[in-house]
């Protein structure tokens, strides 16, 4: 037998900053006109932030920087293959290549998709994060995870791709709905949930400010968001086991929103998701019942539903989850909290398995209770 060994030990430095502020839009040119990441640049948006496009688009060229703008449909349904496909298509028209850097202009649905075409496309090329919406701001922008939804569930295709920059202008705040804000404020919560007591108790005291997008409160929000993420990609960045936590509230939370055909927004799933993976905390004996009902009262206050839609039954959103990235053998596995502020581990995993018939009562429990009508926020 012949043997040829391939030693590779991969050492990379994807090191990057995550910049807050107000007008960091178009003042991130002026970065790039000193640093560049490449001799083009490809803005890629949605349908919803053309106007934002275009502007930035505009900023770019006033700097002297190659740029073009490519744009798709907005919503969630557009995290597939077939707008991947599009996009790959629309920058390969204008030329580009392994010299190109892309920008993600967006929410998660953006950022996700964008990041995955960067990962892929001529093997790898890099890009720029400028969240427009909460939960891109405070979440999906950091971490370098890209990807794309299958029926089967979300973000089952895709890969680790750390951006080169994140920018996160808090004025683009001013313009989100209020459902998708609402929608973000999930992600927070769950920061609060997760690592950090001290925010969730901020999130109790200063919620009413915090729906008024009082920009420098939402920057130091924002800030204490990305300092918790930071700190869990930084040691575990390819989800191995503590970045894992990241995910309370989202494998009851995905399915649902799967299962809902998307039109439950991404924040309110994961509201119904925390509330349902606090109770199943509260059955194993692992979460108080008082720390429980904190987070459903905080989710219920920011105006997130807390039921589950009557329409599912727990064996249709038991059967989505087993799609969960986080499973293990066939078997479920849940980021649970021991309390505000901490997250539960077994043998060294934060991935925690829970017996189906368990979770099949919480889940049959919260179809019972009345959804709330949602509530528009000031």
């Amino acid at each position: 037998m012949i043997r040829v060994p391939i030693k590779l030990r991969r050492v990379a430095d994807e090191s990057y900053d995550v910049r807050i502020g107000r007008g960091l839009g178009p003042r991130l040119t002026v970065a790039l006109r000193k640093k560049p990441l490449g001799r083009r640049y490809v803005i890629v948006t949605d349908s919803h932030l053309t106007r934002h496009g275009e502007s930035l688009l505009a900023a770019f060229r006033r700097r002297g920087l190659t740029a073009d703008l490519v744009s798709f449909p907005a919503g969630e349904g557009s995290k597939s293959r077939r707008v991947r496909d599009e996009i790959e298509d629309g920058i390969i028209r204008l030329g580009a290549g392994r010299d190109t850097a892309l920008l993600a202009l967006g929410g998660g649905v953006v950022g996700d998709l964008v990041g995955f075409v960067a990962a892929t496309f001529m093997r790898g090329i890099p890009y720029i994060q400028v969240p427009t919406t909460l939960i891109g701001m405070v979440d999906s922008s950091i971490g370098g995870k890209a990807g794309i939804n299958h029926p089967a569930g979300k973000n089952l295709i895709g890969a680790f791709h750390q951006p080169s920059a994140v920018y996160i202008d808090v004025d683009y705040l001013k313009s989100l709905p209020d459902r998708h804000y609402a929608s973000g404020l999930a992600e927070v919560v769950k920061y609060g949930v997760v690592a950090d007591r001290a925010l969730f108790s901020s999130l109790e005291t200063h919620l009413e400010r915090i729906q008024k997008r009082e920009p420098d409160l939402m920057s130091r929000v924002i800030e204490a968001c990305c300092r918790i993420k930071a700190k869990v990609v930084m040691e575990d960045p390819n989800e191995s086991n503590r970045r894992k936590i990241l995910n309370y509230g989202h494998t009851v939370g995905h399915a649902i929103e799967t299962l809902s055909g998307f039109r439950l927004a991404h924040g309110e799933a994961v509201s119904i998701g925390m509330v349902a993976e606090a109770s199943v905390a509260v059955r194993l004996g692992m979460l108080t019942l008082e720390a429980a009902e904190r987070i459903a009262g905080l989710c219920e206050r920011t105006g997130l539903p807390t039921a589950v839609p009557p329409a599912l039954t727990p064996a249709a959103i038991l059967e989505v989850a087993r799609h969960d990235k986080k499973n293990r053998l066939g078997r479920i596995a849940y980021a649970l909290p021991i309390r505000i502020g901490a997250m539960a581990s077994e043998r060294g995993e934060y991935a925690v398995e829970a017996d189906d018939a368990l979770v099949t009562e919480v889940l049959q429990d919260m179809r019972r209770l009345r959804p709330k009508p949602r509530t528009l926020m000031a």
